[in-house]
Parts: C-alpha cells; structure tokens; sequence
C-alpha cells in the first residue's frame, strides 16, 4: 500500500500532534488514578480513527485544495452525465445538464459557451445570459474581446485538446482571464470546430489533474459527437419543411385550379337540373293524361322507369353534392389553416354530428351502416365547419375501410369525463397496420393510391386548434378507433 502524503497530511498531523501534547499534559496531572487515563487514552484513539477523514477534508477546504470526489466518482459523474445527453435533441437542453452536472458534481464554479454559428439554438444570436445561467454566443466578426477573437479560434483549432492556463497560447489565456477560467474544453468534429467550454473553478490557481484532464477530454468527444448530430438534424429537418412547404403550395395551386375547373360545369348543371326539377312533374302529368286521352298513341311508361324519373332531379343534386363536398374537403385540407382562438364558438357535440351525418353524400346503403350513441352530448369550444369537416375525414376514411374489408359498421359516440370529453368513432372495417399506425397523422402520408395525406394532418392540426387531442388505436382485421378528447367546457351565466 502506497502511503499518500500531502500538504493537507501534514497539517493533520500538527494538529494531532498539538492534541496528543494537551492530552499528556492531562495525563501527568493525573498518574495515581491509571483507569481514567486509560479511558482517556482509549477515547483520543477513537477520536484520531474516526475524525480522520473529516478533520482531512475541514483542512482540505480551508486551504483549498479539498477535492470533493476521488476518481471514481469523477468516472460515475461524467458516465452518468454521458448518459443523458445522448437522448435529447436541443443544444439547449444538452447544456443545461452539462452546466447543472458541472456545477453541482465536480465543483465547477465559472461556465462560458461559445458555439460556431451553423449549430442550431433556440436563440441563434443570443449573446446574454440565459435563465439557466448559460452564456450561449456564436461565432462571428464584429465582437469585442479575446473570447470572440479570430486568433482564438485559431489556437484552439491548432491545438485541438483540452488546454489549461499553463499550456494555453495567448489569445486563449486573454479568453480565460476575460471569463474567469482556466480551462478549455474544444468541442470538435472532423477537423471543424463546433464550440467551446471554458470552465473555472472557485480558486483558479488550483491545477487540473492528468485524470481531469482525461475526463474533460471525454465529454468534450461526447459532445462533439451530440452537437454535430443536432447540426445534422436541424438541416435535415429545415429541408424536409421546405419540401412540405413547396408540395403544400404546389397541390394548393393545383387543387385550387382543379376545384375551379370543377364548379363550373357543376353550377351548369345544377342550373339546368333546377329547371327539369320545376317542370318534370307537369311533363309526367301530360304523359298520364295523354295516356288516358289517347293510348294508341302515347305508350305508358312502366311505374318503376316513372319513379326513377321522378326521383332524378334529387339523385342528380345529390352528386352534385357530393362533388361540392369532395372540393370542400380537399380544399379545406390543403390550405392548412387552423382557427385562432378568438374564433372559437360554444359547439354542441350531438348536433354536429347529426349535422355531419346528415350531410355527408352517402352512397347506396352507406348510411345505414352508421350507428350513433349521442345520449351523453356536451358543449365545447371549436369551429362548427372545421369538425364537420374533421368527421366528413373520418367517415370517408372508415368507408372506405368497410368496402375493403368487405364488412364492418361504424360507431360514433360520446362519452362525458371528468378531465376531458370524448368522441369516440370505431369502425369494424380492416383495421390499421402496427406499421404505419404511428404515421397515420403525417402530411402526405397515405396508403391510397388515389390520397393526398393531408385529410388526417387536417384533422390533428383542428383538434389540436381546439385545445383536444386526437388518436387512434386499432387491431389489423378487427377495428380502427378515433379518440376525439375535447376541453369541458361550462356555460356560466
């Protein structure tokens, strides 16, 4: 066993030292009465054993030179540490805990950050001091002092480790003395520089161990390796909303283009089919009383081509309809606006979904596969229009689900709740893949050849308006379930 001694050591022993003398001096006095010098000698014994280690670290923190941990607890600390940031996303986020793990866990008293400017922040040009007590700066010209120095950048790229006081070149020690530290962290990657870590304790003049060092050295790799991650995911992020964008305003303009070519014949039709719906029944009463007046001359139409007659100015309105309603929604998808909340209005639940119900242009048989449970009705804030529109989504989706399948019924009910209210619409149709389950709200995800991806986005985005929340839970060849959760809402006064 290597015996450690050390200045803290040999203060220790002075003071034992000095106790010991007082502690003769007391047994001198007292040599005719042994059993309670014996006691005594036992008891300053005990004392020595026991009091060692705190006598030691009372000694080390008023010279300062009291290391909290030993070096096993560094490892665990800066393990642990390693750990955490791993999962998070945000530069943000990952320096908190790197601050909050420096400050309380190896007795780091002075933190500066400095990172390139392409590394993504909640605050891309904040130069001051954050609630957190993290200084977040970027690099760039313009900026006075030596912590924002081209030649800064420069030594630390040259060196590329982690640098004390001792080892540093002069642009980095006029950075330490402008912040207060001693020691540089150089968060690198591929030969780029990403930021920096100047850390410094509450007495700088105490040096870094070649451990420390090694340990430094270790989250700074870490966090070059996090810090170029988040970089790399920003871009990819920004190009993929780019991409959204750009197909958001092409199929907008398509859409819009399609939607006007569509509604012109269509109001064509409707008007001409307004006039047949007025003179029809007189034209088929001409047919009966010619019939009756003359048959040799005018056949009779049998009863079933009569009412098919009869019936189909209202068939014909209804695809129009149901075209109308098509172009709504599509439109209404693509546009991707979501009411404010002043715009918000008192919404029964029941009567929206009667509404929705009744409007949808069900084909033949359809509505009959439709089952309400409405007893529990109740109130909330929302856009009549935009959750018409959210069930019309729903319900053509759960169709389309029951033809699939070739089976299957769709439920809507409500459900009043202590935390939220609830619309629930279950269809018995094929279900959803566990595969694509999670993506089902995504813009542009669909598994139609003829979707557009933007109906169930639509959906989300609405609810989500509503202050609510949307999901959805499905068993494959079983059922697919919508949970509509909605505020409660009281009506006062």
């Amino acid at each position: 066993m290597r015996l450690r001694v050390g200045r803290n050591r040999i203060y220790l022993v002075f003071i034992y030292l000095a106790m010991g003398l007082f502690y003769l001096s007391f047994v001198l006095h007292d040599l005719q009465n042994p059993e309670p010098v014996l006691w005594a000698t036992l008891g300053f014994v005990l004392f020595v054993l026991v009091s060692h280690d705190a006598m030691l670290r009372i000694i080390s923190q008023a010279t300062g030179h009291y290391r909290q941990r030993n070096e096993l607890g560094y490892f665990s600390a800066f393990v642990e540490l390693n750990r955490k940031i791993h999962n998070f996303l945000d530069v943000e986020d990952v320096l908190v805990l790197v601050n909050d793990a420096l400050r309380h866990h190896i007795q780091v008293r002075q933190i500066r950050y400095l990172l390139a400017r392409d590394v993504p922040t909640r605050q891309q040009e904040t130069v001051e001091e954050t609630e957190d007590g993290l200084e977040l700066r970027s690099w760039g010209e313009g900026r006075g002092g030596a912590f924002h120095d081209a030649r800064f950048e420069a030594e630390v790229k040259a060196r590329a480790r982690v640098m004390s006081f001792a080892d540093a070149l002069p642009a980095v020690q006029a950075a330490f003395g402008e912040t207060g530290t001693n020691l540089l962290l150089p968060i690198m990657q591929n030969q780029r520089l990403l930021g920096v870590l100047l850390l410094g304790r509450s007495d700088n003049r105490i040096p870094y161990t070649e451990f420390e060092c090694q340990m430094f050295d270790y989250l700074a790799n870490q966090l070059s390796i996090i810090i170029d991650r988040i970089r790399v995911y920003a871009k990819v992020l920004q190009k993929t909303a780019m991409d959204h964008a750009e197909k958001m305003q092409v199929m907008q303009s398509l859409s819009a283009n399609i939607a006007h070519e569509m509604r012109t014949p269509l109001a064509g039709i409707r008007g001409s089919i307004s006039g047949l719906e007025e003179y029809l029944p007189q034209l088929l009463e001409s047919h009966d009383y010619g019939v009756q007046q003359a048959p040799q001359r005018f056949s009779p139409i049998r009863e079933g081509h009569l009412q098919k007659l009869r019936a189909t100015p209202r068939r014909i309105m209804l695809m129009i309809d149901q075209a109308n309603t098509v172009i709504d929604m599509l439109l209404v998808n693509l546009k991707g606006n979501s009411p404010e909340r002043r715009q918000l209005d008192v919404v029964r639940a029941a009567a929206i979904v009667e509404q929705a119900v009744d409007r949808y242009p069900f084909r033949s048989g359809e509505r009959e596969r439709i089952h309400l449970d409405l007893e529990q009705d109740f109130s909330f804030l929302g856009v009549e229009s935009f959750f018409v529109y959210v069930l019309f989504n729903l319900l053509k989706n759960a169709l389309y689900s029951l033809q699939s399948a070739q089976k299957g019924e769709i439920t809507i009910r409500l459900q009043r709740g202590s935390d939220f209210n609830r619309l629930y619409f279950r269809d018995t149709g094929g279900g959803v893949d566990p595969a694509i389950l999670g993506r089902i709200f995504d813009g542009f995800f669909t598994t139609k050849s003829d979707g557009t991806g933007a109906g169930l986005a639509f959906c989300r985005r609405t609810i989500l308006s509503f202050g609510g929340e949307i999901d959805c839970h499905s068993m494959l060849g079983e059922y697919a379930e919508f949970i509509i959760k909605l505020p409660l809402f009281e009506r006062h006064g």
